[in-house]
């Protein structure tokens, strides 16, 4: 049998210097499971050019991608998940605290040429969660450069995601623009180890010198 074993107290919380907001988050970089680490050994290497464009011109399985630009991202809050809650299975009907739900990150990709949307399904297909547990992983990037990401052990890693998937234009007709949706799936407690990184070159206009053709 499995052995509870506590700390010797509590342990309190540091105090916030520096409050951290996400503010708009307009591209992705996206890569298979281990990229990030591979690509950037320290988080002052994400702040490099070199760094990025030695890893979205690599290729196998440390190649990193970046998604077009999009609008109108939206991160809601997990929520915590109870069974027993005001019945008799719990002490008063409190309820059992069993995890938390996972949740969509989505935004939409405005004026999104056929050939391009070709290259973005491609993501589905390696995001598959019956392909194992998250099989690839992301940073967010924001319109001033600055870079969310996991640190794990002092270094930098991506934030692992699964299901991405990118819906068919919509378009409201007369004024209207052509929008396709798209979303991915993160784990109800994804942001324990998020941290930021300010890079020091334009990252919204970094793009590999060659697109791949898609069929």
């Amino acid at each position: 049998m499995a052995t509870c074993q506590r700390p010797a107290s509590l342990t309190a919380p540091a105090k916030v210097d520096c409050a951290v907001h996400f503010g708009q988050t307009v591209r992705l970089a996206i890569g298979r499971r281990g990229a990030f680490a591979a690509a950037f050994a320290t988080a002052a290497a994400l702040a490099t050019q070199a760094a990025w464009n030695a890893a979205i011109t690599a290729d196998g399985e440390d190649k990193i991608i970046l998604t077009p630009i999009y609008t109108n991202p939206q991160i809601p809050q997990s929520e915590a998940q109870f069974i027993g809650e005001n019945d008799n299975t719990s002490v008063n009907g409190k309820g059992i605290l069993t995890g938390y739900n996972a949740v969509k990150y989505t935004a939409d990709f405005i004026g999104l040429p056929s050939a391009i949307k070709k290259q973005l399904e491609l993501i589905e297909e390696e995001s598959r969660a019956e392909l194992g547990v998250d099989p690839v992983e992301m940073v967010l990037i924001t319109p001033d450069s600055r870079i969310f990401y996991n640190e794990i052990g002092g270094k930098p890693a991506g934030i692992p995601f699964s299901n991405f998937y990118l819906q068919s234009v919509g378009s409201t007709g007369f004024k209207g623009l052509n929008t396709n949706s798209f979303g991915l799936s993160l784990d109800g407690k994804w942001d324990r180890n998020v941290a930021a990184a300010q890079a020091a070159f334009d990252l919204l206009n970094l793009y590999p010198t060659t697109e791949p053709e898609v069929g």
